[in-house]
């Protein structure tokens, strides 16, 4: 097996599980087992997987309960990490200096956010989160405000933030200043739930910081409306309405590269299919962009939602 562990016991019970210590030879898409030797895998050790620049994707099995201090520190072109809100430990630095990072997919079985708290305080770059909710079982006790998630998705992008630091000589102190409303943003997670609302109020500064990142915290909402308010749905209805030819320009090259179409695709259909968010003469515009890039499928869903009579369910099955 090209992955290398070794064998470590519990200080809480004595068991023995498998710390993960890095992977011979190249790996792009690195799947970490849950079981090895018939052995739980518990742990991701110390500079597993630092430094690598193959790494593009890693997945974590639910076994995982600690990762140590910079597993993937400084993987350059890491771009996803998969896992679970098993993680009861992370360590300083694991996806430091990870500056291709982009998205962390997690699964929520115990209503426990830290993980999420981590990677955010890790990373104070750009990160989109996508969240699975269990199906069943969510704890519906008082203070879990995320209990009518169950069975859902989450889509929540954190813009970056950035450390300014200013020497007053007169005074001889340092002062320091947060530029960018990603900080704030990251205010909105604690152990135990998500503040929604609070994350939908802080969506005006998020359109100070750039088009691009206000756009994806909108779709990211509308298309995963978990505990969205009306007063804010609409706010982000209107905001991509009267952005609609930047937003769809943007997905319609982003589609045309190499890697990017698949999850693309489902963006724009789902899009398209949210009722009167783009007028005729946007999608119209898109259409003309695509057919210029010589993107079939892309062109395809644009005309099929263009024409008359079409709805969500007509351009599934045209697809």
């Amino acid at each position: 097996m090209p992955i290398k562990y070794e064998f470590a016991e519990s200080k809480k019970d004595g068991h023995s599980f498998v710390m993960i210590t890095g992977f011979e030879g190249k790996v792009s898409n690195l799947v970490v087992p849950d079981i090895i030797e018939e052995t739980p895998v518990e742990a991701i050790g110390n500079h597993a997987f630092s430094g690598r620049e193959d790494l593009v994707t890693v997945t974590l099995p639910e076994s995982v309960k600690t990762i140590y201090g910079f597993a993937f520190h400084n993987c350059r072109n890491l771009k996803k990490i998969t896992l679970f809100d098993s993680i009861d430990d992370y360590y300083d630095g694991v996806c430091r200096q990870c500056d291709s990072l982009e998205e962390v997919e997690i699964t929520v079985n115990n209503s426990w956010y830290e993980v999420i708290r981590n990677f955010l305080a890790d990373n104070d770059k750009t990160l989109r989160f996508l969240i699975q909710f269990r199906e069943a079982g969510i704890d519906s006790s008082a203070g879990n405000e995320n209990a009518t998630a169950q069975g859902k998705t989450s889509c929540l992008t954190f813009p970056e933030y950035v450390y300014d630091f200013n020497e007053n000589t007169m005074a001889r102190t340092i002062q320091f200043t947060i530029a960018g409303s990603g900080y704030a943003f990251r205010e909105c997670v604690d152990r135990r739930r998500i503040d929604y609302r609070q994350y939908d109020s802080l969506f005006t500064k998020a359109v100070i910081d750039g088009g691009e990142i206000a756009e994806d915290i909108a779709i990211g909402r509308l298309l995963y409306p978990v505990e969205l308010e009306d007063r804010y749905r609409l706010g982000y209805e209107k905001y991509l309405s009267d952005n609609g030819d930047k937003v769809l320009e943007r997905l319609v090259k982003k589609a045309a590269k190499s890697g990017a179409e698949e999850d693309v695709i489902d963006v724009l259909k789902r899009l398209i299919g949210y009722e009167k968010l783009f007028s005729e003469e946007t999608i119209n515009r898109a259409i003309a962009l695509s057919a210029s890039i010589g993107n079939a499928v892309v062109t395809a869903i644009l005309m099929a939602e263009s024409g008359p009579g079409n709805d969500q369910n007509d351009l599934e099955f045209i697809l």
